[in-house]
């Protein structure tokens, strides 16, 4: 017999408009009680819209894939490399663009679970307002396989892989320390994304490890809203040319192409009285500006190792074999050394 809402309600002594709602991550209803309805959905394995006997003779080679794009085009190999990797593979995507809004991310959640995909791929949706973590614990203790692409959440214990943001950063700083700067500003996002977070604790261990003061002045954190924007990356770097730093560094592409700008439309001259380096690859600016110095990712490789993840745990799953550990890999970043930091100025002279 399959389990219905009425009898999560019985359970939880709530109204089944009560279990409906949590069921759907209703703000009218409190965390606290979502979070106990989202245990006892758990234990009396209930699967919505789907009756157990089509659940004991269904078996899909369908995945989920829940991206978030605004114009980063950084993201793009990644999403390639999942897409040939599924494929290759013989499993169907079904994918959507979250575009940083947690309730459609939610929405895309609940239709993949509700679909009984084989599996999550997902760039979770993190910002100061919210996320989606609590309705994700629930998914990866219901046994669905999910991994993480390019940000995570260190309090999910599910398989993720991202670029090794920490030493890409902390090599980038080094490097502009190496060649004399001591006040390097940096242009970055909201600590909450974990790629924000691992690339400020790489730009503070490499002023750190070269005794270098750590100055909250030098650092300008935007606000996005819903993601990091040129012009706010474009205001933020006003800001901190007016603290006379003598080198700059970049959180992603979004942030360079706005701290290009402000240099530019301030006649500031690149590398000679100002230094640069950014985290991700800007193509066209390196053509219209400069050779760029960057952190260069390896976006395709960890869009391929996201998706071979999820696979090998779904391939588990259908040969009943025993449950893989949790895998968190980071991949490595190199620096490209380009015009704009000033280090082939330094070596001719």
């Amino acid at each position: 017999m399959s389990i219905t809402i009425k009898d999560i309600a019985r359970r939880a002594n709530v109204s089944y408009s009560t279990v409906s709602r949590a069921l759907k991550n209703s703000p009218k209803i409190s965390t606290e009680t979502k979070e106990k309805i989202w245990k006892i959905a758990k234990e009396l394995n209930y699967i919505p819209n789907v009756t157990a006997r089509e659940l004991s003779s269904r078996k899909t080679t369908t995945v989920g894939f829940i991206y978030t794009s605004t114009g980063k085009t950084s993201l793009d190999p990644i999403i390639e490399g999942i897409e040939d990797t599924v494929t290759k593979e013989g499993f169907q995507l079904f994918s959507f663009n979250s575009r940083e809004n947690v309730e459609a991310e939610h929405d895309y959640l609940r239709f993949l679970h509700e679909k009984r995909v084989e599996g999550i791929l997902i760039f979770p949706v993190v910002t100061n307002e919210g996320n989606n973590l609590s309705y994700l614990k629930f998914l990866v203790e219901s046994k669905v396989p999910v991994v993480m692409v390019d940000r995570y959440f260190p309090e999910l214990d599910t398989d993720y892989v991202v670029s090794d943001n920490f030493r890409g950063a902390y090599e980038a700083v080094t490097h502009l320390i190496k060649i004399g700067h001591r006040r390097i500003g940096y242009i970055t996002g909201q600590e909450c994304l974990s790629s924000v977070s691992d690339r400020l604790k790489g730009y503070k261990k490499a002023l750190q490890d070269y005794d270098i003061d750590y100055q909250e002045e030098l650092v300008k954190k935007v606000i996005p809203k819903p993601a990091l924007s040129i012009e706010k990356s474009y205001e933020a770097t006003k800001e901190l040319l007016k603290e006379e730093p003598t080198a700059i560094f970049t959180y992603n592409e979004i942030a360079t192409i706005g701290t290009l700008k402000a240099i530019r439309e301030k006649g500031i001259d690149v590398p000679k009285e100002l230094a640069f380096v950014g985290f991700d690859e800007v193509a066209l600016a390196s053509h219209i500006f400069m050779p760029l110095t960057i952190v260069m990712q390896q976006s395709y490789r960890i869009g391929e190792i996201g998706a071979r993840m999820l696979i090998e745990r779904v391939k588990h799953l259908h040969e009943k074999k025993e449950f893989l550990e949790v895998r968190h890999i980071s991949v490595k970043t190199k620096l490209l050394i380009g015009d704009s930091c000033g280090a082939k100025l330094k070596s001719k002279s």
